[in-house]
Order: structure tokens, then sequence, then C-alpha cells
């Protein structure tokens, strides 16, 4: 299985970070490996709405198509992603704390077959690249305020 979870703690409210992880044109701000991002659904975000990320992974383009499994304004985002190399489940929450807000990231696969012998490696780099992500999200929120 793969698994992967990061928290850090952006000197901002958590309207103002939960507003700005679910508007997917500001993903390419912090995620590295991000072409492009956005919702294929029409009208307000919620359950149900889909999009799809266009990624830069070893030299080439990988596309994946997503839907928003659960949301809860300022508190809670999920998805699952339907398409793509490996489909996966995410969330991320929102706690207001001393000095700001508390994001928590998650992401797990299962992973089948012969799959599985790559999750220990896949975990590293996972975790590796979601920290610098969330390194430079932190950067670029609080650079705003």
């Amino acid at each position: 299985m793969i698994k992967m979870e990061q928290s850090i703690t952006i000197n901002r409210t958590q309207e103002d970070v939960f507003a700005f992880i679910v508007s997917p044109e500001n993903e390419t701000q912090w995620q590295a490996d991000l072409v492009d991002s956005r919702f294929t659904s029409q009208g307000d975000i919620g359950m149900g709405s889909t999009g799809r990320d266009l990624r830069r992974f070893m030299g080439k383009e990988i596309e994946t198509t997503w839907v928003v499994t659960d949301y809860q304004p300022s508190h809670k985002i999920g998805f699952r992603v339907v398409k793509g190399p490996i489909p996966f489940d995410a969330t991320y929450i929102f706690e207001s704390v001393k000095g700001g807000t508390k994001l928590s990231f998650a992401a797990w696969a299962e992973t089948k077959g012969v799959s599985k012998l790559f999750d220990p490696l896949v975990n590293r780099m996972g975790q590796k690249q979601y920290e610098r992500d969330l390194a430079a999200l932190k950067a670029v929120l609080e650079a705003e305020s």
C-alpha cells in the first residue's frame, strides 16, 4: 500500500488556506511537477465536482482525472483520482491553530501485483515531493499576507 502523510502550519487564516487550496488554478504555484489543473464540471465546487491535472513525470506529461469525494467548506476536502497511472484517494484537513492554520494532507492507494514491489520507493519519493510542495505552499501563502 502507498500511504503519504504530511502537515504544516501556515500563518494565514483557515478560510484563506482553504480557498487557495480548492482553486485548481493556484496549484501550479506550489506543486513542482504540475503543469495544469482545472475543474471539468460546471458550477460551485462540492461533492461530485470533477477535474483534471496534467503533470510532468520523468520527462513525460501524464494526465489524471479526479472527483471530489468530501467537501466541508474551510475544514476538509477529499478527492479520488479515477483515471491515471495510480488511482488514489487524498484528503486535506484544515485546523485553526495558534499561529495560523494547520494543513494536514494524506494520500493512499492500494497497489496490486508486481506494482506492490515499488511501494517503498513510491512512498519515499512521494513523501519528499510533498514535503517540498507544502513548504512552497507555505512560502506562497505567507508572502501574500
